[in-house]
């Protein structure tokens, strides 16, 4: 493809930071842009066991909490819980509903986002529902299993996640790149001591790394 073609398709805001980080090299620019895709790419395994191991260990707790397959709806975790929990489970129920697929619990809980997860560890749930999901972090130290460093923990991984997932930038900075792979496998081990070691093999993060550390390495090294 041409350059025009190349910028057309991929558009010239997109294209825009690539080209200041390599100084106006067209070439460069679309190369970065492209082990950006590939390193992206990389933190899916990592991340989408991550975020399913959660949310089903999540889901096993809340189940225990309110003695209900259906906490979700549970009239007492409606009353726990704010505006934003209520209408993201308002939103998945409605997803189904689009697809025209029937309703049920599993449903409910596979769609239900990251972000919806992640808010269940904030500060207002402390004395109501922070005692039952400490419970999903079964192999983190309990010198260490705190609502606020799970918070912290897990939305700053919410936030990588979004932007792998929405297709934006985030090859600038190796440090913070292998800081977040490190924090999300340490997820990994605290929702369960056996997860890491079944699922390590799909791990290919740091051989991407070493493929493409060259090309992007202008302002950091490993």
């Amino acid at each position: 493809m041409d350059n025009k073609s190349i910028e057309r398709i991929i558009s010239s805001e997109r294209l825009e930071p690539y080209l200041r980080y390599h100084s106006g090299n067209f070439e460069k620019a679309v190369e970065h842009y492209k082990a950006n895709i590939e390193i992206s790419e990389s933190f899916y395994p990592s991340l989408s066991i991550l975020e399913i191991a959660l949310r089903n260990n999540f889901d096993y707790q809340l189940k225990r909490r309110f003695d209900d397959d259906n906490w979700f709806d549970n009239p007492e975790f409606i009353r726990i819980v704010t505006r934003f929990q209520i209408d993201r489970i308002s939103d998945a129920r409605n997803s189904i509903l689009r697809e025209k697929k029937i309703i049920t619990t599993g449903k409910i809980i596979s769609e239900l986002s990251f972000g919806f997860w992640t808010s269940l560890l904030d500060s207002k749930f402390e004395r109501t529902l922070w005692k039952n999901i400490r419970l999903a972090f079964p192999n983190c130290p309990k010198n260490i299993r705190k609502r606020k460093t799970m918070s912290s923990k897990f939305n700053g991984i919410r936030k990588l996640r979004n932007r792998i997932f929405h297709h934006e930038s985030v090859t600038w900075n190796f440090s913070a790149l292998t800081n977040y792979e490190n924090e999300i496998i340490e997820g990994i081990d605290w929702l369960d001591k056996e997860l890491l070691g079944w699922s390590k093999e799909l791990f290919r993060f740091n051989n991407v790394i070493r493929k493409r550390k060259n090309l992007i390495q202008q302002n950091y090294s490993l």
